[in-house]
Formats: C-alpha cells, structure tokens, sequence
C-alpha cells in the first residue's frame, strides 16, 4: 500500500474511536481525562517549516531543519524518504493503541527520517534538537543499521501554551547497540502527546535514559518490541512535577524471541499539585524462552497535595522465564531529614540531599552536563514545595 493509502486506512480508525473508553483493566485504563477541545489544536496543525539557522539536527514545529557535520548519517524528511526507498511506507507505523495514537498517525503532516548505516561506530552524541512555539503533529523514522553502535540525545524546548504530538519508530539492526538520551522539557504545553516504538533485532542492545518535565497534560508512551533472539534493552526515567502538571507514563517490553533481557527502572519526584501515573508492562509470549525481564518504579511525593500511582502488569505465557517487579509511593521521610539536620545541615539542604539519594540511580548515569541540568531542577521542585 501507498502512503497516501494507508493514511486514509489511519484516518478511519482514528475518526471511529472514542475519547474516552472506560476499561476494567488498569493496564489499558484513561487516566488522562482528554476532551474534544483538547484535541482539535492537533487535528488542526500544519506544517510549519523552520525558523532561522540551526545547529546539528533541529527540528522546528517537527519540521527537519539542518543536519549539522552528520558524514554518512542521513537526514531528510520522511515523505522523501519514503518515495526514495529508505523506508517502506508501512513501516513507520504501528499498532494503534488509543486515540491519541491514531491522531498522531492518521493525522501528522511532517516528520523526519534518520539513517545510521551498518558498521557505523559513532563515539560522539548525535544531538537532536526539537524546538516549537506552535501546535504541530507529526511523525518520524530512524532506521540504525547492523553491527553498529550509535548514541542519540534528543531535547525538547517547547515555548508558549502548545499542543504537540509526536509519535516515532525506531528500528536496530543485527548485533547493534543503541544509547537513546530523551530530555522532556515541556513545562508549557497544554496537551503533549509522545510514542516511542523500538523494535531489536537479534543480539541488539538497548539503553534508555528518560528525563521529564511534563506540561499541563502530558502523555508519554515507550514501546520496547524485542523481535530477534538475545536482544537486552533498559529503560531507565525520571519525572518532576512542580505545581500542578500531570503525566500519563507507560513503558511497555514485549519479548517475542528467546534469551531476551530486559531492565526497567523509574523515579518519580511530585511537588504542588502535579499529579502522575507510571505503568510498567512487561509481556513474555510463549515462545520467548529463557527471558529476564524486571521492573522497578518508586514515587516520592514532597506534599500532601500530590498525587502518584505505580501501576505493574506483567503477562508471562510461558515457564522458562526469571521476571519480578517492585513499586512503592511514599512521602518525604521526616526521620531521614531529622537525622541530617542533627548532622549541621538546614532544612533545606536536608530535603535536597534526600531528594538528590532518591533520584542518583537515574541521573548519575548521565552525561555530566545532563544530570547537572536536572540536578539544578530539583532545586526549583524544593523552592516551589
């Protein structure tokens, strides 16, 4: 089928599916109450096309922009790499799961494609840039070749009270390894909408660093498809919620083939009001023998208005497999603070060093220029508490 084809196939499910289902399940249920109003500025966005010169791979809006010193790297925009033959046409879509997902695929008027070709052993971060003042919908592709090791930052700078959608698929080669940095910085959307969809062929490596700063509804989707035998990914995230933001997460592992492995691990920080709901979903198919699959999610909630819930779902159909999972939500610990302030420190920097343990596992990890960025972060969410 043509684009255009399978659009139009897109646009019919997305126009036939309700707003709002209620579910028995908390794994599929709404927990991000979403209005007709709240969707239009989605449905109505156009291309926008870029503003000014940009540095390295910036997108505008979503529109692809510039890439900056990229060598063998391809980026173009993803209709041309359609009807070049970089990507076929069905590929960069996937499952429809709800009715944000079909908007952003029936629906999205611009996108990119990146191509890292096989035996591409990139040492320095690919960095992409996402920058927007206006509602924009769209849709993009990376495709990472075989025995190829690459490393992804992507930034979002979203200015202004805007409605985004951006949905992308990403797909690794044979024998490759993928370290894909994603900083959520979208404190002043009103809707956000983002879907990540990864599919690992055999011996692929997988390691995910999540940091977000959601908006006034923000909806965050991670879907991990290990398609070929020995494949290994980890998700690892954090969120911050200062006044009264609200984030929908939900990283999803899918083992499909045997001798997978896979690690998730969240943290999430609430001040104010802001409110959030983490779902970790793990699915184990009868087939996909000798699996390792974990999951971890802590909430810490700095005020009494805060709200946090952890919500596992693990689906194993099959014996032969090794999978736990682990949540809790707590307050603030008043003995942990005590304890610290009787050591000479103010109760300020008290709250910070506890906050700072909680969340190390995460950031630490990161590039340093990173998790100093988050770290100063974390000192708004004390100030706003």
């Amino acid at each position: 089928m043509s684009l255009e084809e399978i659009l139009k196939e897109k646009r019919k499910v997305a126009d036939s599916l309700p707003i709002f289902a209620e579910h028995d399940s908390p794994s599929v249920k709404n927990y991000t109450p979403l209005k007709e109003n709240d969707l239009l500025p989605i449905l109505r966005s156009s291309k926008s096309g870029c503003a000014g010169m940009q540095r390295n791979i910036t997108t505008h809006n979503g529109s692809p922009c510039r890439l900056f010193g990229g060598g063998s790297i391809n980026f173009l925009p993803l209709v041309d790499a359609v009807s070049g033959g970089l990507v076929k046409a069905e590929d960069i879509f996937n499952d429809t799961y709800d009715k944000m997902s079909a908007i952003n695929q029936g629906y999205f008027n611009d996108g990119f494609y990146l191509g890292i070709p096989s035996r591409f052993q990139g040492d320095k971060m690919i960095n992409i840039l996402h920058t927007g003042d206006r509602d924009f919908n769209v849709r993009n592709f990376y495709s990472i070749g075989s025995n190829t090791s690459a490393k992804i930052l992507e930034n979002f700078v979203i200015t202004g009270n805007t409605s985004v959608s951006q949905g992308t698929v990403i797909r690794i080669g044979e024998n490759s390894s993928l370290d894909y940095f994603l900083l959520e910085d979208e404190e002043n959307t009103q809707l956000s909408y983002l879907e990540r969809t990864i599919f690992m062929e055999r011996y692929s490596t997988l390691r995910i660093h999540h940091l977000s700063l959601p908006g006034k509804k923000s909806i965050s989707r991670f879907r991990v498809i290990q398609v070929g035998e020995h494949a290994e990914s980890g998700y690892y995230g954090a969120a911050l919620g200062k006044n009264d933001e609200h984030l929908d997460l939900e990283v999803y592992t899918d083992h499909r083939a045997v001798h997978g492995k896979n690690d998730t691990a969240f943290k999430g920080i609430l001040g104010g009001k802001s409110s959030l709901i983490f779902r970790g979903y793990i699915r184990i198919e009868e087939k996909a023998l000798n699996v390792e699959s974990f999951l971890l999610a802590n909430l810490l909630l700095l005020t009494k208005e805060a709200v946090g819930n952890a919500l596992p779902v693990l689906e194993i159909f099959n014996g032969d497999v090794k999978a736990k999972h682990g949540e809790s939500v707590s307050n603030i610990s008043e003995e942990q603070i005590t304890y610290l302030m009787s050591r000479g420190l103010d109760p300020r920097t008290a709250k910070k060093a506890v906050i700072e343990g909680f969340i190390s596992p995460i950031i630490y990890p990161l590039p340093e220029d990173i998790s100093r960025k988050y770290l100063q972060i974390v000192e708004e969410v004390i100030g706003d508490d």
